[in-house]
Formats: C-alpha cells, structure tokens, sequence
C-alpha cells in the first residue's frame, strides 16, 4: 500500500498554524494512506520555534535544525509559503504543499487525500533526485 509521512505545523493539534510552518510550536506527523485514509503518529515539539534568525525569515539553520527534528518525511503541509519551504523544495526530497482557505488539520488531510495519487507521484520523482516547486492546492 502507498503512504506518504505528511508534517503539519500547529500550535493546538486541530488548526494548522497559521504562520510559517518553523514558528509553530509543535509538529503533527500524519500518515497518509492511498485507501484514502489517514492516523496521526507521531507529535514533536518544535524546539526552532523561537531560534533568533538573522535579519529577516528564512534562517538556515532554522530550517536545518527544523528538518532534523523532522526525520524522515514526505510532506511538510502548510497554511502559508515561506522561504524555507522554497529552499526545501528546492533542495530535499519533501514535498512542500500549501493549502489556502484551509484551517483545521482534518480539512488540510482531506484535501491532500483528494490528490494523493499526484503528491505520491511527486515525492517518488523526488526521491529519484527531479524538484519541483512549492505545491499550491
């Protein structure tokens, strides 16, 4: 069966955060099933959310510290774009996805199952080393 390791930055475990996703204050990671279903595995406190970032957004050590935090992932799902998350999809194998007028969890996961078969297709393009720009759904 397919499945996908999906991260969602929140600060109360039912709305994905609203900002960008290395300032929320924990990690949902998700699994996402092609059967069109989905558990949450595992919770991790994000210990970047208050890392002092040089100048403006888009630290790279935030964003290194953040992605080994993270382990192993698939999908970094997000209410809001940010330069981190271009520099993931520009450079690791995670597939960034922005969702817009989404708010809860439940409905940012839904809507991904909606196009699991393309994000799948995505991430395994990406672990054979293509890129692809930020996912807008």
């Amino acid at each position: 069966m397919k499945e996908l390791v999906v991260m969602v930055p929140s600060d109360d475990g039912k709305e994905i955060h609203p900002g960008h996703p290395g300032d929320s204050s924990t990690f949902y990671i998700y699994l996402l099933k092609e059967d069109k279903t989905f558990e949450s595995i595992k919770i991790i406190k994000n210990e970047a959310e208050d890392m002092e970032e040089e100048g403006e957004h888009g630290s790279k050590a935030k964003m290194k510290k953040v992605l080994k935090l993270l382990g192993k992932v698939d999908v970094i799902l997000s209410r809001r774009n940010s330069p981190n998350m271009i520099n993931i999809a520009k450079n690791t194998e995670i597939q960034p996805i922005v969702v817009r007028n989404v708010r809860t969890i439940e409905e940012g996961l839904k809507k991904l199952l909606e196009r699991f078969d393309e994000v799948y297709k995505r991430v395994e393009k990406r672990r054979q080393g293509e890129r692809f720009d930020v996912m807008l759904m």
